[in-house]
């Protein structure tokens, strides 16, 4: 009889087990909840914008506020696309984002390395006095250099469409602390096997900031390729037109005197496909780039 008792709860253990729930969390379920919800309500600006790309404009016109893209026409993206120089202004934004991200690195990182590791006189007050340029908007010297440019007839160039933040002062706040991290040990060892300041930046400082480097890459070329206001001013000349400045303008021509809402949000969707496969490419980088430059680890 024992051994049948034993038996028999052997087998209604695991059955017992299998039927105990385990209590409802109803603190996360709120919470996933919520998430949603501010994610919906914080999207639905982006919805409703690729919504009213896909329909037609007599029904904008009829009813603004809908997500129901029905009847579905893709007449707003073949006038954009159908534009011969909207490829010339992908190329333009492509060639300024990435010239001036690789000019911007090169001199931000040469002057933190100059801080961080050779001694000169005044390094502290000229750190400083480039520090103050993060408190300097750029609206406030935007007459200055736009003058400048004007006086050497370089606008609708890529010069001027580069040059003017080609410096970063908060890039170089941020290399700076981190080659401050880097133990001058390492450059010691270096320097005892004949190497020089430039080898010793090239192949010891570098490869140990390439995380911060590349944190930087990302976000300037975001930043310059939806740059707006500068080009919006420099660049005049159709061929000479950016990516953002462009469709804004082709969006105008279309749409004189009428709303064409529509057609600009289609515009808008085509300047930003780039950034959103740049991201979802990058997404992770960017991540941990935000809690590198916010100081979260």
């Amino acid at each position: 009889m024992r051994t049948i008792r034993l038996s028999i709860q052997a087998i209604s253990l695991p059955t017992t087990a299998w039927l105990t729930k385990k209590p409802v969390n109803w603190r996360q379920i709120i919470l996933v909840l919520l998430f949603w919800g501010f994610t919906f309500l914080w999207m639905l600006p982006a919805i409703w914008s690729l919504v009213t790309s896909f329909r037609y404009e007599t029904d904008i016109q009829r009813n603004l506020i809908s997500l129901v893209p029905f009847p579905i026409t893709t007449e707003h993206y073949q006038r954009i696309l159908g534009d011969g120089l909207v490829a010339r202004w992908f190329l333009n934004s492509l060639v300024v984002a990435s010239t001036r991200t690789i000019i911007q690195l090169t001199l931000c990182s040469l002057a933190a390395f100059a801080f961080t590791r050779i001694p000169f006189k005044g390094k502290r007050v000229v750190y400083v006095l480039v520090l103050i340029g993060i408190m300097v908007p750029f609206e406030a010297i935007l007459i200055p250099i736009y003058l400048f440019f004007a006086d050497l007839r370089m606008h609708n160039t890529y010069t001027a469409l580069i040059a003017p933040e080609v410096a970063s002062p908060l890039a170089l706040f941020l290399l700076t602390q981190f080659f401050q991290e880097i133990p001058t040990e390492l450059d010691e060892a270096a320097y005892l096997d004949g190497a020089s300041r430039l080898t010793v930046y090239l192949r010891v400082i570098l490869p140990l900031a390439t995380p911060v480097l590349t944190t930087l890459a990302i976000f300037t070329f975001l930043g310059t390729w939806n740059e707006y206001l500068w080009p919006l001013i420099s660049a005049t000349d159709r061929q000479a037109l950016t990516v953002t400045i462009g469709l804004r303008k082709l969006a105008e021509t279309f749409g004189h005197q009428t709303r064409d809402l529509g057609l600009k949000m289609a515009g808008a969707w085509v300047g930003g496909i780039p950034v959103l496969i740049f991201y979802f490419i990058f997404q992770r980088r960017i991540v941990s780039g935000i809690k590198l430059t916010s100081g979260f680890r």
